[in-house]
């Protein structure tokens, strides 16, 4: 459907499109917005959408007198919470997925007051479709959009803001100069000698060593008490046929002991989804390993960033992003909650505060390898 969006004080006429379609010219207007990223894409919605049980798009667009200059991914799906022992169903509509940022993406090159205004008319058409009783809305702004549009989400009604950090490395230089500056002598001593010890670490889009990969994925998420992200859908980004996704893989005699997936957009790379095996992670030091696979495949992309991501609760995680010379970005992540929605994560929270501290720990702090700061 196409909704007409009068805009005060305009001189030009905005025009709204909600469909479960991206737009025409979306490519067009990534190129003209310097801070999208790879999850505005629409080969990221498409194999979201095409391979997450129950999931589907949808695409705002604004256009000016016919030009788009403003426009919203998002996925709308189903998930089930639990309060006091008691499982409900969930439908959520998220402008961001498994960490990774979204939100509006603007045309830069329109004048800063109008890409206020699509900024929020973006958001409040977003707050418009939110589902209904157990609704709930999200998104993530990445770090250049939380600079530059975050103040305009104070005055949104509803919305509730939460940090959302994640760790960037500069590779200015190069990775000779990159290795110099930001990688700590101990995490080059763990290099050398999971290297020496017969460990490799490469790039590849082979979907047969991925699918080793995804075993130790699983198993991680099993001890972390969290769904995987399906195999099919990361498998399905894998293929990206513009080669803007590459797994890092790590092998040992012919095995697979941890990998990265990375999405590369521009000038930055994000390592988002990985994992290594613990039984090696004092020996061989697969999760150093691939880091500096990232870094090197990254460097030889041209890539200016490398996104390590977020580390959640987990704090030696973060420490370990440290050691590579990773230095943390504040993002913003924003949620919108219906009435009962909201009463339910609050008797939620409450529960669970109530219940014995949990204290969310790394697959490598309980398994073979506790005690090292070799991590996924």
């Amino acid at each position: 459907m196409t909704v007409l969006v009068d805009i005060a004080g305009s001189g030009a006429g905005f025009s709204l499109e909600i469909s479960n379609r991206a737009p025409g010219g979306w490519a067009e207007l990534l190129s003209r917005d310097p801070a999208a990223e790879f999850t505005h894409t629409q080969y990221w919605s498409d194999a979201i959408c095409g391979n997450l049980p129950h999931a589907g798009a949808v695409w705002l667009s604004l256009r000016r007198s016919g030009d788009l200059v403003g426009g919203l991914n998002a996925v709308q799906s189903n998930s089930f919470r639990k309060v006091i022992g008691l499982r409900y169903g969930l439908k959520r509509l998220d402008s961001s997925f498994e960490g990774t940022s979204g939100g509006p993406v603007i045309a830069g090159d329109i004048a800063p007051a109008e890409q206020d205004l699509v900024f929020e008319k973006l958001v409040d058409a977003l707050a418009d479709l939110r589902p209904g009783v157990l609704g709930s809305c999200a998104m993530v702004l990445s770090a250049a959009r939380e600079g530059r549009f975050g103040r305009l989400m104070e005055d949104r009604p509803g919305w509730v803001r939460q940090d959302a950090q994640t760790a960037v490395v500069s590779l200015s230089g190069g990775i000779d100069q990159v290795e110099k500056d930001k990688l700590v002598m101990n995490k080059r001593n763990e290099r050398n000698r999971g290297l020496r010890r017969g460990a490799e670490v490469f790039a590849t889009d082979d979907a047969a060593l991925f699918g080793e990969y995804y075993g130790i994925y699983d198993r991680a998420a099993l001890h972390w008490g969290i769904d995987p992200v399906p195999e099919s859908l990361l498998q399905a980004l894998l293929r990206d046929g513009d080669g803007r996704v590459f797994f890092t893989c790590v092998r040992l005699d012919g095995k697979v002991i941890g990998g990265h997936l990375n999405l590369h957009h521009r000038d930055k790379v994000l390592a988002w989804n990985g994992v290594t095996d613990p039984l090696y992670a004092r020996t061989h030091f697969p999760a150093t390993l691939c880091f500096w696979g990232d870094m090197v495949e990254a460097c030889r992309r041209g890539a200016a960033w490398l996104d390590l991501g977020g580390s959640g609760s987990i704090g030696s995680l973060a420490g370990f992003k440290k050691y590579f010379g990773a230095e943390l970005q504040v993002r913003g992540l924003y949620v919108l909650d219906s009435p009962t929605t909201g009463l339910l994560r609050k008797g939620r929270d409450k529960w669970r505060a109530r219940r014995e501290p949990f204290s969310p720990d790394r697959w490598h702090d309980s398994g073979p390898g506790s005690g090292n700061r070799e991590q996924s």
